[in-house]
């Protein structure tokens, strides 16, 4: 897949395309802010995700778990049919524990595309494990990540984000 030479054309019309509005609920200080100026971090999400492998995956953590709550269309998570509402349970054989973090970290270096991964879900009671073949991140999710953390942690403006259950 070709990678566009300029990623701040994307990231700037996605940026257009937000609707900014006054904060209705109490403001608070973010946990996280990025301390590094915004083109060092542009360089660093464009590297980091060039090499990044993707399952298509969206997940939600709650409760100490991570739950599928989507499966992106013609991904390699649906293709090996990972559902919605699946518990991700352990990442090649690495429970997701908090005593197993350093064993996690370490795998996202090897999460490129061509890589496989196997996932252990817990779904209806029962645990399986699906394997999956990552692939090149797609540029759209790849946008989507780069301007959601810009828009998170390097802009001061309030925008009307969705609110969180």
């Amino acid at each position: 897949m070709k990678q566009p030479s300029n990623i701040l054309t994307p990231l700037l019309l996605a940026l257009a395309l937000v609707t900014i509005a006054p904060a209705v609920a109490e403001e608070k200080e973010p946990e996280y802010r990025c301390s590094a100026e915004l083109g060092v971090c542009l360089d660093w999400m464009a590297a980091h995700y060039a090499n990044r492998g993707w399952a298509g995956l969206q997940l939600d953590r709650s409760d100490g778990h991570f739950t599928v709550t989507e499966v992106h269309d013609g991904s390699p998570a649906q293709k090996a049919k990972v559902r919605s509402g699946d518990i991700l349970v352990a990442l090649n054989g690495i429970n997701f524990v908090e005593e197993n973090n350093e064993k996690l970290v370490a795998l996202q270096d090897k999460m490129t595309p061509g890589a496989q991964f196997t996932y252990t879900v817990k779904r209806d009671g029962k645990r399986r494990n699906i394997d999956v073949v990552l692939v090149e991140m797609p540029f759209e999710i790849v946008a989507q990540q780069v301007g959601m953390h810009l828009l998170t942690d390097h802009v001061d403006i309030r925008l009307a984000l969705p609110a969180e259950d």
